[in-house]
């Protein structure tokens, strides 16, 4: 049987794990069961696709680079050559990759390539065990520090909710829609939304205060996600604006779905006017992510980071401290004061 075939099978007719397993079992040829890219295929269609087009390039290129170590490291495509041993050494041949004539990635980056190569390989160990057991035995991520925390001051959020208002007035080309800017800007900063998870709302998921089944981040739905008034005075502002029959809450000056890429570009031209008057080391550098880090961190201080953690839409507890961090200048506050 194709792959194809076997992939639309299980995801169109097979509803729980345990029917799946079958599935493969009884429809993998004894080859296929032995050959680690039908799997890794299995796995990338079940558990990837339906992603954002970032998350699924990113982790098609991880398990692109395991695939071709286990390939170099074995000689060949057979599954049970895959150990804990194996495993670790592709840690150490990430370490030791050289690009540009420079160290190449990242420890972040291998901890998040061994990450997805785990998650797939203790997926495909439950389906059809190793001979030598779970590959990921005894394998540790690289310890790093955390990153620095990457929000907004409160005089930031203010300068930047200014020039939101400034935009307001003076841009009026046919070119330009300053109600769009300010409706995707307040609704960043005041739900914590990822920016293609903002991209793929509809209309119809705005209503009664609130942002509905909203599909985050590892196909999770969240069911509401609270808008504050602040936020929704911008949003039906815009709406009122609109002459369309688009589906999508935010549409492009074309009447396309808004792309991260729009979000992205409206968050730079925001941050370009709110640092009109400032010096080289005010000026303000705004990414959509950064909006995400300063809401979550508002929630945290405010309402514990358990709240933070339920709002975020992270499943790991691990995760939601990097958005959390306090800055330097804040711990030297909180250490004065102490006694």
């Amino acid at each position: 049987m194709p792959i194809s075939q076997i992939v639309s099978n299980i995801t169109v007719s097979q509803s729980s794990t345990s029917e799946k397993k079958r599935f493969l079992s009884d429809h993998l040829s004894h080859e296929q069961k032995n050959t680690l890219s039908i799997w890794m295929t299995l796995y990338f269609e079940i558990h990837v696709v339906g992603m954002s087009g970032r998350t699924e390039n990113a982790k098609a290129k991880d398990l692109e680079k395991f695939l071709d170590f286990f390939k170099m490291a074995t000689g060949g495509e057979i599954a049970d050559h895959w150990t804990p041993a194996l495993s670790r050494e592709f840690q150490k041949h990430l370490q030791r990759i050289i690009i540009n004539g420079q160290n190449g990635y990242a420890p972040s980056t291998i901890n998040r390539i061994m990450a997805t190569t785990r998650h797939f390989g203790r997926w495909m160990h439950k389906q059809r065990p190793f001979l030598a057991g779970d590959p990921f035995t005894n394998v540790k991520d690289i310890i790093i520090d955390h990153p620095d925390w990457s929000g907004l001051s409160d005089k930031d959020v203010l300068r930047l909710k200014s020039a939101c208002d400034q935009r307001g007035l003076f841009c009026v080309r046919k070119d330009q829609n300053p109600l769009l800017e300010a409706a995707v800007f307040y609704a960043l900063i005041h739900t914590g939304l990822r920016e293609e998870e903002l991209c793929n709302l509809d209309k119809s998921q705005y209503h009664s205060k609130g942002f509905h089944n909203v599909k985050r981040k590892g196909k999770r739905v969240q069911k509401k996600i609270p808008v504050p008034q602040d936020s929704r005075e911008k949003i039906d502002e815009y709406l009122e604006s609109r002459t369309d029959e688009s589906d999508a809450l935010f549409v492009s000056i074309y009447g396309n779905r808004l792309a991260t890429l729009d979000v992205r570009r409206i968050c730079t031209r925001i941050a370009k006017q709110a640092s009109v008057n400032s010096s080289d080391s005010e000026k303000i550098k705004l990414h959509p992510h950064k909006l995400r880090h300063t809401f979550l961190k508002r929630v945290a201080d405010k309402h514990g980071i358990h709240v933070a953690q339920e709002m975020s839409g992270n499943v790991s507890p691990r995760v939601i401290f990097r958005y959390t961090k306090s800055d330097p200048d804040e711990l030297q506050n909180i250490s004065e004061g102490l006694f």
